[in-house]
């Protein structure tokens, strides 16, 4: 985060929208560096607790992405840990991308982290166990013709919760035209949460920052 800050050269009261913001991990860290940051995401829980975190300068809502953004005239807008592609039909995802074009002001920045699904496809599927808190999780990751899924079985005795996760498989140019087709301009194309270079084979993300005209 301090790195995409000071790559996109924001300061102090500059305004910035977290997209899909979860707990509000992210957004937290960028209020603490100043910002005034407001985070949207649609699981009702998520933002309960962002909010419980109490973070000056950060505003946590309830919001679908794929409806307009209630906060214009944003700096920047963040959608990252590949918090995107969750839908069926793909006309959704492109009304995100809309979506956070249009919450930004004139020369504002959308930066997304998006997960480089050519560095995992090869090893999928996947599966794993694991105990924590008490708790017993096994997961299966594995590919359908569009996305790669996650299921999670979540043991607590004799008691088992599913759950199943999904993501679109992108790969670099499908995604580098949504955001031209949203009309933001590609300035930079990362493979990692460093920043360094994006390499199609091996690169772990793909950290696309454009920008609105």
């Amino acid at each position: 985060m301090d790195r995409l800050v000071s790559h996109l050269g924001l300061s102090p009261g500059m305004r910035v929208l977290d997209v899909a913001c979860g707990k509000g991990r992210h957004s937290a860290y960028l209020a603490s560096k100043g910002l005034q940051v407001w985070g949207l995401d649609l699981s009702e829980n998520s933002i309960r607790i962002a909010q419980e975190l109490g973070v000056a300068g950060a505003t946590f809502a309830v919001h679908d992405m794929r409806v307009a953004y209630p906060v214009p005239a944003m700096e920047a807008v963040f959608n990252l840990f590949t918090s995107f592609g969750y839908f069926d039909d793909p006309a959704d995802d492109a009304r995100v991308l809309v979506n956070m074009a249009e919450a930004c002001q004139a020369q504002g920045y959308v930066v997304q982290d998006y997960l480089n699904a050519a560095s995992v496809l090869d090893h999928l599927p996947q599966e794993a166990e694991l105990m924590r808190g008490g708790y017993t999780f096994v997961t299966r990751k594995y590919r359908t013709e569009s996305h790669i899924v996650k299921d999670i079985e979540v043991r607590d005795g004799d008691a088992v919760f599913q759950f199943q996760e999904q993501v679109r498989i992108f790969d670099l140019e499908t995604l580098l035209g949504l955001h031209e087709s949203a009309g933001l301009k590609v300035l930079d194309v990362f493979g990692d949460d460093q920043l360094g270079a994006f390499d199609a084979k091996v690169s772990p993300r793909m950290v696309v920052i454009s920008q609105k005209s």
